[in-house]
């Protein structure tokens, strides 16, 4: 099994779920949903947590070529 190739980190920023989570949060929040819909929003930015930790881990990062060089 091959491991998954992502851009280096110094090419492109690493994209956190934490905007999701701040604007579904405030969504909720202004609709006056119930606690369960709240349960819901962080279950799933755990698992989004939890999968970009496992890409970082796991994965092998790569310089985008042409940049960076010299």
């Amino acid at each position: 099994m091959s491991r998954e190739v992502f851009i280096k980190y110094s090419s492109l920023p690493p994209r956190l779920p934490i905007l999701f989570a701040a604007v579904a949060w405030l969504l909720l929040d202004r609709l006056n949903a119930p606690d369960w819909a709240h349960g819901v929003l962080w279950t799933l930015v755990a698992i989004l947590v939890l999968v970009f930790i496992q890409r970082v881990y796991k994965g092998t990062f790569k310089d985008v070529p042409g940049f960076g060089e010299k």
